[in-house]
């Protein structure tokens, strides 16, 4: 993919479109950005190869991936969430989330309890200008993003589903610890789409960078007190959500280099309990390394009681 540079300028857009913040509207309407289901499927297995050969994630069970509106977006959600058993409390959550979730500027998701891919068509072609090409340009990093989110639900369970918002929710003392991992999966997958897009010769996301974070401007205030109120919650959550892409990005990186995609199978049994470790890897190491010592030792001793009790019994005969 060749970034334009009006797409490179909208990078921060981009980044945050895989996931959610809350912004104002860009207008949408119904295009046609792939000829057919097979352009779509052609695409999908490109990045699944692509994430195999260039950052050694290999899904093991196939991913639905579903082209919609927004708008068709929501409603599925609806419908899905009106199908399932309400005694989980979940009913409510996951039709506030598809109203929530699937803005404007949301470009694609990966859905845990339903175990699809949504990629939203028409956000694609807004955020490409109307240019069908640029919306294509898209597509490839977007699809190896969620991807990846697909494969941590299928090797680690490691994507929150939504009754786990809700106990965030009766817990804010856990919200830090949502972030943490949310920080850990949004860097995670945008550096794994980094590594497929090199792989497969396709021009990748830009790297985002504390500074974006830091500027970004999802809504304006019109001057006004509720609006100043409204643009300051609103922009405070987004760069909160944008810092997740930078910080998660360089953990990404640093484990990369220490132990390649094997090595995530420690981060995902060992994960991060603190932004402060997931900011500084070394710390992290350092924590793995003593726990890892520690069920060697707790393994040893229990091999010693063993071979102990056995060579008991036989003195016994």
């Amino acid at each position: 993919m060749v970034l334009t540079r009006a797409q490179a300028g909208r990078a921060p857009l981009i980044l945050l479109g895989l996931f959610l913040f809350f912004g104002g509207g860009l207008a949408c309407h119904r295009q046609e950005l792939l000829a057919s289901d097979e352009d779509l499927a052609d695409c999908t297995a490109r990045a699944r190869d692509a994430l195999a050969g260039g950052a050694g994630i290999e899904l093991f069970e196939d991913v639905p991936v579903i082209l919609l509106t927004a708008a068709e977006a929501k409603q599925r959600r609806k419908e899905y969430a009106a199908g399932i058993d309400d005694e989980a409390g979940l009913t409510a959550t996951i039709d506030f989330m598809a109203d929530a979730m699937f803005s404007e500027h949301m470009l694609g998701r990966y859905l845990p309890d339903e175990k699809v891919i949504y990629v939203i068509e028409d956000v694609l072609v807004s955020v490409g200008h109307g240019d069908s090409e640029d919306a294509l340009e898209l597509l490839f990093p977007v699809l190896t993003h969620e991807l990846v989110h697909a494969y941590d639900d299928q090797m680690y369970d490691g994507v929150p589903d939504p009754s786990e918002l809700i106990s965030v929710m009766e817990d804010p003392g856990a919200l830090m610890g949502l972030h943490t991992q949310m920080s850990l999966l949004e860097g995670r997958a945008s550096y794994a789409s980094y590594l497929a897009c090199l792989y497969a010769g396709v021009e990748p996301l830009p790297k985002p960078t504390a500074e974006q974070a830091r500027d970004a401007v999802f809504i304006s205030s019109d001057g006004s007190v509720g609006m100043d109120v409204l643009s300051g919650i609103g922009n405070g959550i987004g760069r909160m959500k944008f810092m997740q892409y930078v910080s998660g990005w360089e953990f990404a990186e640093r484990a990369y280099s220490y132990g390649g995609e094997p090595f995530f199978k420690h981060v995902f049994n060992h994960l991060p309990l603190s932004m402060e470790e997931l900011e500084e890897f070394d710390l992290f190491v350092m924590r793995w390394a003593e726990e890892m010592e520690e069920a060697l030792d707790s393994e040893a001793e229990g091999l010693g009681d063993e071979s102990g009790e056995l060579a008991g019994r036989g003195q016994g005969t």
